[in-house]
């Protein structure tokens, strides 16, 4: 009896025993597949194998992307499994072992009789520590000797004890030195019997369980040898007694079955059965035991059994355990592959906190595509081609979990990212546009390791982001699923990214309005992120759209050090900072005061005039500073001047105009980066110098 195995040997697992306990069983890289492989040429529901009626076993592809092997042949459809057969998934050889065939038994429901003893472990454990031991020793336990009465005087019951507790120590010693290191459950079972068999008259051993349907059931089993064997042919097994041992969770012996009609004339004299309970005194099933002789057991051979159940008990949870915890890593390194660690903790966690079946929420998605990859494609060979992509993937996905992202999928020579799915954040639409710019980090990489190795290919991407509401969830068939989102916002942020040139980053009017909410919250940079800024390019048609849509083009780098007062479409840029270097969201548009537009004042004729100034305050970081500059242009309302610090926006400075003879105070009003600084633009408060 038992069930068949597979033995899944890979380049992260050797050697890891799986029981197959139900079917049909699938094989796949979901966390859901009762069989997980962790390879990226397996489907999540790869292949599946089905137990037929006439005991024997199917392999099944699932329109697997990259098909099944067994024995080093591709299958198509189903085929039928043999002990010792190899199923071939990506890098990964399943071995199928089939349950070897050790008892056939038949079942007697006849209600107990002649001498039973019903005594639970604890009742045991008393009697081992008062010393209040009954029944003569058995002459199955091995001789142990007598101490010298010179030294010591013992009653017979005292020692018999003494005798009792030597050689149960030393069984359950040999038992668990060979069990120690031991997984395989059939071969813990074996050296179960071994040691009933050494130890009594036992022609067969079982091990039952209750299943489903609240009856008894065989869940392995053996006998003594084949003459044994073919003894027991006919003689059922009591289910009585295993359905009581369960429910009681007491051990039983019975030494006289000659009034149980039937069961004499069919040989079975004497039995024992024995529950294996776990810590929480649950029970995990029984060792049940008979005999064809009156006296093959005696209340020794119960008390050692009892006693051995408990160990196999605590060994059976160790390895349910390790079980668990092999199958809770399998699913970490699976949920890694496509989530950051800190939503894979937060999963492995609370499994009910990643809602399945599709949920209405705000995500940030982003598309990134090389340009031009077909054409490139024809230059290399597939193999160098697949090098290529491997370096460049593999480092994007670990850009996008570093911002907090979650990989979708890739597609093609593609990319798709979540931001905020599963989990949310309020950082989400800032995350994207971090993880965008590394992609284009990630690039000028990749581009360097070619021109290392002497080739002349380049790589570049155009990448998309929106922001909107999605359906997110597990979507697909029964046969195969896959995490993701859909809706009008990630279409939108595919078609961004299908108009974006080689190098850039546009995202969509929500993104946009999202980072500038966001900036007012003060939002701090973490480890590694970068300074940007985004610029509106205007209406832009795109398809699946019937009007035009605005969109944003994202600026970082050498760019924003050539950043202009105004964009390519006119308007201000908006430069987004962490709030570690300014604590204020740094935007270069007009700030209107009452009853004084400042936008319309600084329209007013302006004269670009270097005039020498001092000017003193407090930066941005709350630090004093006295400079000496000049200014840029002058008007009748303000000026601008170039300084070396950043400002909050509005903020008091004191200005000193030594040539004119005037100090003052000023408004800081505008803010713009500079290649030598930053340049302000300042409104003067009450009556100015006459320029």
């Amino acid at each position: 009896m038992g069930f068949p195995k597979i033995i899944v040997t890979g380049p992260s697992v050797s050697g890891r025993v799986d029981e197959c306990r139900r079917f049909p069983l699938v094989i796949g890289r979901a966390t859901s597949s009762d069989v997980i492989i962790s390879d990226e040429r397996a489907s999540r529901s790869h292949a599946k194998i089905e137990a037929l009626p006439d005991g024997s076993y199917r392999l099944i592809d699932l329109e697997s992307r990259n098909g099944t092997m067994l024995n080093d042949n591709v299958i198509a459809g189903s085929v039928r499994l043999r002990d010792g057969d190899t199923i071939v998934i990506g890098s990964h050889r399943l071995v199928f072992q089939l349950p070897s065939k050790t008892v056939d038994v038949r079942y007697d429901d006849k209600p107990l009789s002649g001498t039973v003893r019903l005594q639970n472990a604890a009742e045991l454990l008393a009697l081992g520590r008062s010393g209040d031991v009954t029944g003569k020793p058995s002459s199955s336990f091995r001789a142990v000797a007598a101490p010298n009465p010179q030294d010591v005087t013992l009653s017979a019951k005292q020692l018999h004890l003494l005798e009792k507790r030597s050689q149960i120590l030393s069984l359950f010693y040999d038992f668990n030195k060979r069990v120690a290191r031991e997984f395989d459950i059939a071969t813990i079972y074996a050296e179960v019997a071994r040691q009933v068999f050494e130890i009594s008259n036992a022609g067969r051993v079982i091990i039952g369980k209750i299943g489903a349907d609240n009856l008894p059931t065989v869940e392995w089993g053996t006998y003594r040898d084949d003459l044994m064997r073919a003894t027991y042919a006919s003689v059922p097994i009591s289910r009585t007694v295993i359905r009581t041992v369960m429910q009681e969770r007491v051990s039983l012996l019975s030494r006289d079955m000659s009034n149980v009609k039937g069961t004499a004339i069919l040989g079975v004299q004497s039995l024992m059965c024995v529950p294996m309970l776990g810590q929480e005194d649950t029970p995990l099933g029984v060792i049940y035991a008979d005999s064809l002789h009156l006296d093959g057991f005696t209340e020794d051979d119960v008390d050692y059994l009892t006693g051995l159940a408990s160990t196999v008990a605590l060994t059976l949870e160790n390895i349910m355990a390790h079980e668990r915890l092999l199958h809770e890593a399998e699913a970490r390194t699976a949920y890694r592959r496509f989530l950051p660690p800190h939503v894979v903790d937060q999963i492995m966690e609370d499994p009910d906190s990643l809602q399945l079946g599709g949920v209405n929420q705000v995500v940030t998605t982003m598309f990134a595509d090389i340009r031009g990859f077909t054409t490139l494609s024809e230059r290399k060979s597939p193999h160098e081609i697949v090098a290529i992509l491997n370096n460049y993937f593999e480092r994007a996905a670990t850009a996008i979990f570093r911002h907090g992202g979650s990989l979708d999928k890739f597609i093609g020579d593609g990319i798709m990212a979540l931001f905020g799915a599963p989990q949310p954040s309020d950082r989400d639409p800032v995350n994207a546009v971090q993880a965008a710019i590394a992609l284009q980090e990630v690039i000028e990489q990749v581009n360097a390791d070619l021109a290392a190795q002497g080739s002349d290919l380049r790589l570049s991407i155009g990448i998309g982001i929106n922001t909107g509401e999605v359906t997110a969830g597990y979507i697909g068939s029964k046969l195969r699923t896959d995490y993701t989102v859909i809706g009008d916002a990630v279409n939108l942020a595919a078609r961004l990214e299908s108009n974006a040139k080689p190098g850039q980053i546009l995202m969509g009017e929500t993104t946009a309005q999202c980072l500038r909410a966001l900036a007012r919250q003060s939002i701090e940079f973490a480890e590694g992120e970068r300074e940007f800024a985004f610029v509106p390019l205007g209406g832009m048609k795109v398809k699946g759209k019937l009007n035009e849509v605005k969109v944003y083009r994202v600026l970082w780098g050498e760019e924003l050090a050539t950043l202009g007062d105004t964009s390519e479409s006119g308007t201000p840029p908006v430069l987004f900072r962490s709030a570690t270097t300014n604590p204020v969201f740094l935007e270069s548009e007009t700030i209107a005061r009452p009853q004084l537009d400042w936008g319309t004042i600084r329209r007013d004729p302006r004269r670009q005039v270097s005039i020498p100034v001092v000017v003193t305050g407090a930066d941005a970081h709350g630090n004093t500073f006295e400079q000496a500059t000049e200014t840029i242009d002058v008007s009748p309302s303000g000026a601008c001047i170039r300084l070396a610090q950043p400002l909050t926006i509005p903020s008091s400075l004191s200005l000193l105009v030594p040539s004119y003879g005037w100090r003052g105070e000023v408004i800081v009003r505008k803010l713009t980066r500079d290649p030598q600084g930053y340049l302000v633009g300042v409104e003067i408060v009450g009556q100015g110098p006459q320029w």
